[in-house]
């Protein structure tokens, strides 16, 4: 029984319930997005190398990795609800401590634990919109999410810009963001969903029954996280102007918020897998043709931008399929399995698109971007006589029933 009197949200509450889920997911990306970059810049003030700013970074992930599967089991002990505000709490500390210590050790401890945290409230926020989700809206329903999403990472360094890196002014902003995400949650806190089912769905489980989902949130993890750190890098090496370098990532960015609707839309009428196809498919050429629009500054940023947002509208199709197929502890164990996959590639795409680019040059980001997206396409098509993801026995119990939108029948246990 979870901790906080919970109950699964009625239909007609729901969009009351989307919509504090959504305002909250806004506030926390602004936090997060912009706290990294102020961190990188205070540790660069007092000297600190490259090398040891990454391995800072990195351990905020590198948590979340860790946590991520075992969310499910603290939503079931804390309560859905509880989970999303401990963990931004939590996060919101580990923010504040930050400037209390200059230690490089301290804050590598500080970001893990925040890592750990943060885990938390996403994949917890993410098994809550499946769950108030409809099947023949859940494609729209999570492409909002993930645009909601998008936006305040977009506006994290905006903010930050704003007001300034020093003293204590952008900490506490973020704390304070951190700790106003808490409120729309507080707020819905009687709607958040029970989670008493004891079945469990390993993470590996989850990627072996679900291949092609997994390789989708794979995808858009390593494009994603490789454009935010190449693309100005690329855009300078070509011989592009330095701000029309970082005008493209802006684009790049912009798709990821925009182009994820119309994908929603249509993996609600024709199903999520033919619309991954699309998306793969176009994450293939999209390189290419990035290379070959160089000379055409508008037909650049066009690329960039269909290519952006359909590279980013695989996670969006990928937790779409999730919840087409999970309920219960499955599902939010399926979503931890799913924030595992996003930030392994968060951690091992960089060091593999930046070593490809010192040894082949600034193209290898093109090259790099289009092998992932086709073994993606390889995998989806090896997995496309599936009827449905072969789930343990358990898991297929609490499966949707026959789902015209995800795109394929439920297996009988």
């Amino acid at each position: 029984m979870s901790g906080d009197a919970e109950k699964t949200a009625p239909g007609d509450n729901s969009a009351f319930v989307l919509f504090a889920l959504f305002s909250s997911v806004l506030v926390v990306g602004v936090a997060f997005a912009g706290i990294v970059p102020w961190m990188s810049l205070a540790l660069e003030r007092r000297g600190v190398d490259p090398t040891t700013i990454g391995i800072v970074a990195a351990a905020s992930p590198i948590g979340i990795m860790i946590m991520a599967p075992f969310v499910g089991r603290a939503m079931q002990i804390l309560g859905t609800a509880n989970s999303i505000m401990l963990g931004a709490g939590l996060a919101a500390l580990t923010i504040l401590l930050l400037p209390v210590f200059d230690g490089t050790v301290q804050w590598i401890v500080l970001r893990f634990i925040g890592g750990l945290a943060s885990a938390l409230p996403w994949v917890a926020t993410e098994t809550w919109i499946n769950t108030v989700a409809s099947s023949r809206s859940r494609g729209r329903v999570v492409a909002v999410y993930v645009a909601f999403l998008s936006l305040g990472y977009s506006g994290g360094p905006l903010v930050l810009s704003l007001v300034g890196v020093e003293g204590w002014r952008p900490v506490l902003l973020f704390v304070a963001l951190e700790l106003l995400a808490i409120v729309p949650t507080f707020a819905i806190r009687s709607y958040a969903p029970r989670l008493e089912v004891e079945a469990r769905l390993p993470v590996l489980s989850a990627v072996w029954a679900m291949p092609a989902v997994f390789g989708a949130a794979y995808v858009a993890g390593m494009v994603d996280t490789g454009f935010l750190a190449f693309l100005p890098i690329w855009g300078l090496r070509v011989g592009l102007d330095h701000g029309f370098a970082l005008l493209l990532l802006t684009v790049f960015i912009a798709g990821n918020v925009v182009l994820p609707l119309p994908a929603g839309w249509l993996a609600d009428r024709f199903g999520t897998r033919p619309v991954m196809a699309l998306c793969g498919a176009i994450s293939i050429v999209g390189p290419m043709a990035v290379v070959y629009a160089m000379p055409w500054p508008v037909l650049l940023g066009v690329v960039l931008f269909i290519w952006g947002g359909a590279a980013f509208s695989l996670y969006s199709l990928a937790m779409t399929d999730i919840g087409h197929h999970c309920r219960g502890t499955q599902l939010a164990a399926a979503s931890g399995a799913l924030v595992v996959v996003y930030t392994i590639s968060n951690i091992a795409g960089p060091p593999v698109i930046g070593a490809a680019m010192d040894a082949w040059g600034p193209h290898a980001l093109m090259a790099v971007s289009a092998g992932i997206a086709l073994l993606f396409m390889a995998l989806l098509a090896l997995t496309a006589r599936s009827a449905t993801p072969e789930l343990p026995r358990e898991a297929v119990a609490l499966s949707d029933e026959a789902d015209p939108a995800s795109g394929h029948e439920r297996r009988e246990p």
